[in-house]
């Protein structure tokens, strides 16, 4: 299984570094990059109905579906943990729903949301690990060991 095998690797990368990890920060480019929206509404992972996670080390939460104002920004990483967020709805590439890191409804980019993540520890302590896969392969984790 794909997705076991990515875990599995980036644990291995936890236990020999012994430190703060961050497998794909160089890369992780958040929701302000340029993504093709033909390709992000063909590959979406969220599940509507479910709390995902913002599998980006940055989301932004917008008052509407591709608008200009920012309700906020949603943060995953080792020392704040995987942001949820609740879909509820979604319309082309953008997704409704609740954020739990902000306590706010708004918008987000659907892309960067999936139901296919796992934690472990607590955020920011030693033993906190955590991993989320979107549905194009690309896999983001960390963590403190």
């Amino acid at each position: 299984m794909k997705s076991f095998n990515a875990f599995a690797i980036l644990g291995s990368v936890f236990a020999l570094a012994g430190c703060v990890v961050d497998a794909d920060s160089s890369t992780e480019l958040g929701d302000d990059a340029e993504v093709d929206e033909q390709t992000a509404v063909a590959e979406q992972a969220e599940t509507k109905g479910a709390v995902n996670a913002a599998c980006a080390q940055s989301l932004t939460l917008r008052s509407s579906a591709g608008g200009q104002a920012v309700i906020g920004t949603m943060y995953t990483g080792p020392l704040n943990g995987v942001s949820k967020f609740y879909v509820h709805s979604t319309s082309g590439s953008w997704s409704y729903g609740y954020s739990y890191s902000l306590g706010q409804w708004g918008w987000a980019m659907t892309y960067y949301l999936t139901a296919s993540y796992t934690e472990t520890g607590t955020p920011g302590q030693l033993g906190y690990y955590y991993a989320c896969y979107r549905s194009d392969g690309t896999a983001m984790g960390g963590g403190v060991g």
